[in-house]
């Protein structure tokens, strides 16, 4: 695909930038300010430092839904063969004891993950991308990319782009409340029309603002909402019950490491979720396609004989290797190798990070190792015993023309593309953006809304 008309739009925008140096200035004070007072804050800091977006042609939207779809369907095919299978679980995806008995509670909602999302980054000449993770249970920053969106439509630099390069918006968030309805009537048997949700999580993390974000989009679409503390819920009857109101919709965002670990003071939201009354949306059962390693079974062959050649070719194209680590033999691209010897002998191909973290933490890249450090991440990760091993992936650099302590200077800037996942839909997208090799707000990177640019197909 041509990245042509991209590129175009990507360079009038720079140029809307340098013809008015002190107009791009007043609208960075502008773009700041409105962060702020629509509460897109993570913790006490602002997540956008750009005043341009990130643009997606139509084709390259379709060519995203495509690869997402044959992902989600390769997972499906494989976790209707082999999920029931407890050394599959513990040994190939690396869930606990504990989390197999939570993962294997039944619930009516039967999907691994109503609510997902797939971490990409850009490849190549930012025409392609690959993914390297699932955020399979508890995917966030809907509510922060709904708001920048209407925040950038306020910039007059944006207003002036739109002139000649006309876009559209998918709102994440618009697709979280209907994922959240559709299941709660259509699997759970759920009767209200307008049913009571529980958004769940710690309160004191850096993310709670946007939890009231989307609490007032879902109230301004006529559910009553709470935000509540997981220990701060009661049980009645079977039912989860947050300040007094009978709820509906459990939108859970802690996640099951975090609810493990205050699992003791949590005993009326785990009754709740047994009785299964009230709709827990993700349940457990996302654990499975949450641990990093669910990219192995899609990459090893005995599994993917499992998957359709078609799709197959899609994953292949978009999913790099993976592995579970461990001082042990594997294929890789049809050979028989020493995993552990294969990291020591080519440390720029590879990739190590912890099968259940987020943000960045205790990861490893083999390629950016100017220290030596590589041989004790190994050793790390062999001690640790639950890391995996990923091909690297090309990351293409664009430049994103940003004020900096210098003035406005074109910075080379990784993008993360994060498509969200809805059943078989993709809602609108995440991106991430950082002049590191990593993009996770919570390892410093920028959050942008990205918009299609609907004047081409190319």
């Amino acid at each position: 695909m041509s990245t042509h008309t991209l590129n175009a739009a990507i360079a009038d925008y720079a140029r809307l930038i340098e013809d008015d140096w002190a107009g791009a200035e007043a609208q960075m004070a502008q773009l700041y300010a409105l962060q702020r007072e629509h509460n897109v804050l993570f913790g006490d800091r602002i997540p956008s430092h750009s005043l341009r977006p990130t643009f997606l042609t139509e084709a390259m939207y379709r060519r995203v839904q495509d690869a997402v779809y044959a992902i989600r369907q390769g997972i499906l095919r494989i976790g209707a063969a082999t999920f029931h299978d407890r050394n599959v679980l513990q040994n190939t995806l690396g869930l606990r004891e504990w989390e197999m008995e939570l993962a294997l509670l039944p619930q009516q909602t039967l999907s691994f993950s109503a609510l997902s999302r797939l971490d990409a980054f850009l490849t190549d000449d930012g025409s392609s991308f690959r993914f390297v993770e699932v955020n399979g249970e508890s995917p966030a920053g809907q509510g922060y990319v709904h708001e920048l969106a209407q925040i950038y439509q306020k910039l007059p630099i944006f207003q002036r782009f739109t002139e000649r390069w006309p876009v559209r918006y998918v709102s994440p968030m618009e697709h979280t409340l209907q994922t959240l309805l559709r299941l709660y009537h259509g699997e759970h048997g759920g009767v209200n029309e307008r049913p009571v949700i529980a958004i769940v999580d710690h309160l004191d993390i850096p993310t709670v603002h946007e939890f009231h974000i989307l609490a007032d989009y879902f109230g301004r679409m006529g559910m009553d909402t709470v935000v509540i503390d997981p220990r701060d819920v009661e049980e009645q009857d079977g039912w989860l019950v947050a300040e007094g109101k009978r709820v509906d919709i459990v939108y859970r965002r802690l996640l099951t490491n975090e609810f493990y670990d205050i699992r003791a003071d949590c005993g009326a939201f785990e009754r709740a979720y047994r009785a299964g009354k009230s709709c827990f949306l993700n349940s457990f059962r996302a654990k499975m396609v949450h641990k990093k390693a669910i990219f192995a079974v899609l990459t090893d062959p005995e599994f993917t004989r499992l998957i359709d050649p078609h799709t197959l070719g899609i994953i292949q194209q978009h999913v790099p290797w993976t592995r579970r680590f461990s001082a042990r033999y594997t294929d890789y691209h049809g050979e028989a190798v020493d995993l552990v010897a294969l990291l020591r002998r080519h440390p720029e191909r590879f990739v190590l990070k912890p099968n259940d973290e987020y943000g960045g933490k205790g990861v490893f890249l083999g390629f950016d190792d100017t220290t030596g450090a590589w041989d004790t991440a190994i050793e790390t990760a062999l001690a640790d015993g639950d890391y995996v091993v990923q091909e690297a992936v090309r990351i293409h650099r664009e430049p994103f023309l940003v004020q900096t302590a210098n003035g406005w200077e074109y910075v080379p800037t990784v993008i993360d593309l994060d498509p969200y996942v809805f059943g078989p839909m993709v809602g609108g997208c995440l991106t991430r953006t950082s002049a590191t090799n990593l993009a996770n707000v919570t390892a410093g990177g920028g959050t942008l809304p990205m918009f299609i640019l609907r004047n081409t197909f190319g």
